[in-house]
């Protein structure tokens, strides 16, 4: 039997899911409080999702970054890949909060959004 803890981190409880596979690959989920807290530990196990924020270059704008964030999560094994592809893109200035600043991210289905809103220099 193997056994693994996984802490859960969707809300302020934080329990260390107890996970006990056996040989015929049944698994056993312990320890946790809440419903929401064994579908996150059962995604963690069989297809791991984060959720990517970072800043691309963003020209005309009174500061160089723009933070975005996917429009759902992306496959915790793409990840870096989406990073590499997000630190080549760049957009001109004015965005608007909520702007889709590029489609079907990596071929992922998922596409990247603008999280502020940044003017042009000249349209203060």
């Amino acid at each position: 039997m193997i056994i693994h803890e996984i802490p859960c981190i969707l809300c302020p409880v934080s329990c260390q899911a107890r996970i006990e596979k056996d040989a015929a690959d049944n698994i056993s989920i312990a320890n946790l409080e809440c419903q929401r807290g064994e579908r996150y530990v059962r995604q963690e196990l069989e297809a791991p999702l984060r959720d990517v924020f970072t800043t691309i270059l963003i020209i005309g704008a009174d500061i160089p970054r723009l933070p975005v964030r996917t429009s759902q999560p992306v496959p915790k094994h793409e990840v870096m890949n989406c990073m590499r592809a997000l630190a080549r893109l760049q957009i001109k200035a004015p965005v608007r909060i909520g702007t889709v600043i590029h489609q079907n991210l990596l071929d992922l289905g998922i596409d990247v959004i603008a999280t502020r809103t940044l003017l042009s220099r000249t349209s203060k």
